[in-house]
């Protein structure tokens, strides 16, 4: 009787170690990284002294400007690791767009930019000045 309990369990377990890379495959809607439009230039980056690489895994990211409500801030570099392998830095942009300044900020090759909110509302306030060029 015992044996037969056991058998059904044994299956169990096997079925559920198997399943178990395909539960981890679920994918999890992770939310975009807003690309946003600055009033004016960036400031000139500063130079900045790397500290002591903590390990092999971490990679430098250098500092950048970083467009906060109505100014520019600086985002000190520093020492980070990648979370997935096979990702690498993408570091910050910034494109003239007419008087503004297109931001998009830095970020791993696995994540995705998306318009924000004030870019897509300058955009959309701005369409008229490129129709007229």
């Amino acid at each position: 009787m015992l044996k037969q309990l056991f058998k059904p369990a044994v299956l169990a377990a096997f079925v559920t170690i198997l399943s178990a890379p395909a539960i981890a495959q679920v994918q999890v809607d992770v939310p975009g990284i807003d690309i946003r439009i600055g009033h004016r230039a960036p400031p000139r980056l500063r130079h900045e002294i790397r500290p002591h690489r903590p390990s092999r895994d971490h990679i430098w990211i250098a500092g950048a400007w970083d467009w906060r409500g109505n100014d520019w801030a600086w985002v000190p570099g520093r020492w980070d690791r990648p979370g997935d392998r096979g990702v690498r830095w993408i570091r910050p942009r910034y494109h003239r767009e007419g008087s503004a300044w297109r931001y998009e900020p830095g970020h791993w090759s696995n994540q995705r930019l998306v318009e924000g909110d004030d870019y897509r509302r300058w955009r959309a306030e701005h369409e008229h000045d490129r129709d007229r060029r």
